[in-house]
């Protein structure tokens, strides 16, 4: 009588096969969930960055204001009355992997903030800003008053 303990090459095999299959079906499940999340923390980023250079303008210090790339991938937060790509004081963020800005409204693509008030320069009514999901083609859309406030997300 044998006593053999263990498994034959051929059942490993089987059996990290069927792993590998049941890992690919999982993951593929969850790069829509990736790419949802990647667009909705863009958002989220840009409205913080948007409302803390408001801020500093309402305190006083100077106009403040975001400029968006025209490569659209990459966005500067800077401090005066107008972007100035030589300015030591800018401070460049980039978007996500698949995250572009496809849409400005804003004069110069910059969203600008004048002291002491915070509101915007050179509002037009229906001015926003538009974030692209390259890769699930979804977008946010994000709508601005004259006072700098966010009056809708879409």
């Amino acid at each position: 009588m044998k006593n053999d303990f263990g498994f034959t090459f051929v059942e490993v095999v089987i059996v990290m096969g069927i792993m590998v299959v049941l890992l690919m079906i999982g993951s593929v499940n969850f790069l829509p969930i990736k790419q949802t999340a990647s667009l909705s923390t863009t958002t989220q980023v840009l409205i913080t960055d948007i409302k803390e250079q408001q801020l500093k303008a309402m305190n006083g210090e100077s106009e403040q204001g975001v400029y968006f790339d025209v490569d659209q991938k990459k966005y500067t937060v800077f401090k005066g009355s107008t972007y100035d790509p030589a300015n030591s004081t800018n401070f460049e963020i980039k978007l996500g992997d698949q995250i572009i800005v496809s849409d400005v409204d804003f004069i110069g693509r910059q969203l600008l903030f004048s002291a002491s008030s915070g509101e915007i320069n050179n509002f037009l009514a229906g001015n926003k800003i538009v974030l692209l999901n390259t890769a699930s083609n979804e977008q946010r859309s994000i709508f601005f008053n004259k006072y700098g406030t966010i009056i809708s997300l879409e």
